[in-house]
């Protein structure tokens, strides 16, 4: 059995109602949190970003310590048809204390993980919020930080790492390889065929956000290019 979970604040509650719970086909168990709005704008780095990730941290830490096998999806995300599928035979090659995130090019990505809710797991999520809280750094840069040493320093840390493949779980800037894209304004794309979980993550604010899971979710990816509100 797999359990999906995820978490919005006032902004994004519709957004994730429509792209996420609406959609999250052949999942037995939907975790779904509410949280106020600590970040005003709802929008990318602006006031109250980070505290909106502790928040992603504890609904993480929430979840119950039963091994699970969990996908855990942003607010801003796009489920496609064949994600539970895909999941489970992702999970046959995960760790047991694994943690697979997904690539957001400049480095991985906290939007989309797979993992089991281990106490392990559990673990790494309280050491993530401890210093997120001390570096004053959401937690995808803190992850990223500890990356880095460790790789630098030759060191383990307390759980295997792994990315997703960006052919499976996508984004603007995987589908705009070999460049690094800006943030998404309107501009046309193509959905991978092999996608199963599009995120928006590199698209700046709520109205843009929403309007680019919309054309994720009816094809219309090729559309004349557009200032999205």
């Amino acid at each position: 059995m797999l359990r999906i979970c995820t978490y919005h604040t006032p902004t994004h509650k519709a957004m994730c109602q429509r792209f996420v719970l609406s959609r999250a086909w052949g999942f037995k168990e939907v975790r779904s949190y509410e949280y106020g709005q600590t970040c005003p704008t709802g929008a990318f780095k602006s006031e109250g970003w980070n505290r909106c990730m502790n928040d992603k941290l504890d609904c993480l830490m929430r979840l119950p310590m039963d091994g699970t096998p969990t996908v855990y999806v942003d607010a801003d995300v796009c489920l496609m048809p064949g994600l539970h599928d895909w999941a489970e035979r992702q999970f046959a090659d995960l760790d047991f204390d694994g943690v697979a995130m997904s690539d957001d090019i400049v480095q991985w990505c906290a939007g989309v993980m797979l993992f089991r809710s281990t106490s392990r797991v559990h673990a790494w999520w309280r050491l993530i919020a401890d210093l997120s809280a001390i570096w004053g750094l959401p937690d995808q840069e803190v992850i990223d930080q500890l990356r880095q040493h460790s790789q630098q320093r030759g060191t383990t840390l307390p759980v295997p790492l792994t990315v997703l493949p960006r052919d499976r779980v996508c984004n603007w800037a995987t589908v705009s390889q070999p460049n690094v894209p800006p943030p998404w304004t309107g501009e046309p794309f193509e959905v991978p065929p092999t996608c199963v979980a599009w995120h928006a993550n590199w698209a700046v604010g709520v109205d843009t956000k929403a309007e680019m899971l919309r054309r994720v979710a009816t094809g219309e990816t090729s559309t004349t290019p557009v200032t999205a509100a």
